[in-house]
């Protein structure tokens, strides 16, 4: 096994919890700013911030990573030969505009008022589109790019409402509205579940070309296990919205614990999912390009 069959996956990893976790409480401070107390509100800032800064650590890493797989060995990781062949490769270019999405994030949640959201708006964007430009979503131009960018904006709705809420479990529930966050999440996951479904599925069709390369191809077998553990996580948010959140209402402080032990299921549920879409992503070829 070569050694960047390990490390660009566990690059990609990282990338991946980092950006869909930021742009994630991003959308979750949108949607529900009204709803949350004080201290959520400075967690989801602070998740935001460390988030961010880390992801300015992790993308140089990356891209360094891209320097040393087109060199194919470890002196390649700072031969300046190799990293300016990876500023010009598709590759390092998609990793230094996910460098610039965490730049602008960075900057706007350390140094710029929390009102003026374009700044944030604009890193968010480069962020996802940044695992547009480069790889397999390329296969056929702009359409697949577009899919894989609404696929990711609907997963970091997720990612980024786990830990606000599981942080809002171990708080007085009534002061932070916890089941009138917890009802609204449900309806608004109900659009990005439909978004996710169509764009992944429309994305792994485009990219295996028919039935049979999605059930005979290494890559549609790999695709349809992520779906079926995508599936899971769906069912676990669904029991959540009509048993748990309503039970909130009743049994506030039981409910929330219970809450809170199904999100630390989803969450490791969905550690698998990133896993396996970076594998996917880096080592095995779709059947059709």
């Amino acid at each position: 096994m070569e050694l960047w069959t390990v490390l660009v996956p566990l690059g990609k990893v990282m990338a991946y919890i980092l950006s869909l976790l930021m742009v994630g409480t991003g959308l979750f401070i949108l949607h529900f700013q009204s709803l949350l107390s004080p201290s959520t509100f400075t967690y989801c800032q602070k998740l935001i911030f460390q988030s961010s800064l880390a992801g300015l650590i992790v993308a140089p890493l990356l891209f360094l990573l891209v320097a040393g797989n087109i060199g194919g060995d470890l002196a390649s990781l700072i031969d300046p030969l190799m990293i300016s062949i990876a500023f010009s490769s598709k590759a390092g270019q998609a990793v230094l505009v996910l460098f610039l999405g965490f730049l602008l994030v960075c900057f706007w949640s350390y140094s710029l008022p929390k009102q003026i959201w374009i700044v944030a708006l604009a890193g968010f964007s480069l962020i996802l589109i940044s695992f547009s430009v480069y790889g397999h979503s390329t296969i056929n131009g702009y359409s697949t790019q577009l899919l894989i960018v609404l696929h990711l904006l609907a997963i970091s709705y997720w990612v980024g409402s786990f830990l606000p809420l599981r942080y809002s479990t171990y708080r007085d529930i009534e002061d932070e509205k916890l089941f009138q966050i917890a009802h609204k999440f449900g309806i608004y996951a109900v659009y990005y579940i439909v978004v996710l479904v169509i764009a992944g599925v429309s994305l792994g069709t485009v990219l295996v070309g028919d039935l049979n390369g999605l059930l005979y191809t290494n890559y549609g077998q790999v695709f349809l296990f992520k779906l079926s553990l995508v599936t899971i996580l769906l069912g676990i948010g669904a029991m959540n919205k009509f048993v748990l959140v309503p039970n909130l209402q009743s049994d506030a402080k039981a409910n929330a614990v219970k809450l809170r032990k199904s999100i630390g299921r989803e969450i490791i549920i969905l550690a698998f999912i990133l896993v396996i879409s970076s594998i996917v992503s880096t080592t095995i070829e779709p059947p059709y390009k």
